[in-house]
């Protein structure tokens, strides 16, 4: 296996033209001393047109805040430009400052590059999370769907025998028939919120009732958990607690917390989901008392290996941060207790 993973790397080189950044040397007073080849493909310029084309440019920056001459300002501005003489179409690019002074560099990235690699760590993480519920999730539904078919073979017997008249055995088939409704109702409800965490049916803003979304999350939980040997405990509040926010990127950055989480409890562990209405403010905690021989939580920052790009935690933090909401890890679950606590702003009923 190495060797092959050796010959792909080999004959696969990274798509780099796409990834990497325009590089950009500056000289005394923000002025442009060098530019490599992408970044002029970026600039939309050739080489001996570079100084007009950073005369249009810099003054956009710099209008932003950006000082390029002494490092003062932000050090990131997301700028949409057009072609060179202002022609069409405009690209959206992102120019992060590194150093400051004669002999800093400009980093330029194509900001749609950006978008698009965030939606692939956004896609890949959530068919991570997914594939490590699926196994548990499915065998929870064919439970209901065993129960069905072994109702509906007792009813069919009942029926043959003719004697469907009689009041003990028409009583027999009524409760026959009632088990297959709440068996139906079993299996409706554990597809839909198990579809609803595939399916971005769900993806536009709206007001969501965090209860509401933290009782799916806790039923969703359920099969792992038991497959892990751990109990899943809810705690919500009667009243509704509206969020405003994408239902389906919600669930994914729930969804990925509760994964971590959960991979930290010991056997006959509980996964505690609480949710709290404080003011303006949804407080989430999402954990329990940790294996003591568990790893630690690896953070929230991407982690690459062999197998890929490991980024769900990031991505956590990302969905919620696009919701004006914020994850931390307290200090006190380093050892026990909370893993993961969540913050969101509560929106005002209407």
């Amino acid at each position: 296996m190495p060797e092959s993973r050796n010959q792909n790397r080999t004959a696969s080189p990274p798509p780099s033209r796409v990834l990497a950044p325009g590089v950009v040397i500056l000289g005394d007073n923000g002025g442009i001393r060098s530019a490599d080849p992408r970044a002029l493909a970026l600039l939309g310029c050739a080489n001996r047109d570079l100084e007009r084309r950073w005369s249009e440019i810099r003054p956009q920056l710099e209008a932003q805040g950006f000082r390029l001459d002494d490092g003062d300002g932000p050090g990131s501005v997301a700028l949409p430009l057009g072609g060179p003489d202002g022609q069409e179409p405009a690209r959206h690019l992102l120019f992060d400052l590194r150093g400051t002074g004669e002999g800093s560099v400009l980093l330029i990235h194509d900001a749609d590059v950006n978008d698009a690699w965030q939606s692939d760590l956004r896609l890949s993480s959530q068919m991570r999370s997914l594939s490590q519920i699926s196994p548990a999730v499915a065998h929870d539904l064919r439970a209901p769907i065993n129960a069905m078919v072994f109702n509906i073979e007792i009813l069919k017997e009942t029926v043959a025998s003719g004697r469907g008249a009689e009041p003990a055995i028409r009583d027999r088939q009524l409760r026959y028939v009632n088990v297959l409704k709440e068996e139906l109702s079993r299996l409706h409800r554990s597809l839909e919120i198990f579809l609803a965490h595939i399916s971005p049916r769900g993806d536009r803003v709206e007001t969501v009732d965090l209860r509401e979304l933290m009782e799916e999350f806790a039923a969703l939980l359920v099969a792992p958990a038991r497959k892990q040997q751990v109990q899943v405990q809810a705690d919500l509040p009667d009243d509704q607690v509206p969020v405003e926010g994408s239902r389906y990127l919600l669930r994914q950055a729930f969804l990925h917390l509760g994964l971590a989480a959960l991979a930290r409890l010991p056997k006959q562990g509980t996964l505690e989901i609480l949710l709290e209405h404080m003011d303006d403010r949804a407080r989430i905690e999402i954990g329990g008392d940790a294996d003591p021989e568990a790893a630690p939580l690896p953070g929230f920052d991407i982690q690459v290996s062999p197998d890929g790009t490991l980024s769900q935690l990031w991505v956590a933090r990302s969905l919620l941060a696009a919701h004006g909401g914020e994850v931390r890890v307290p200090e006190a679950s380093a050892g026990a207790s909370v893993a993961f606590e969540v913050e969101l702003r509560v929106s005002e009923k209407d």
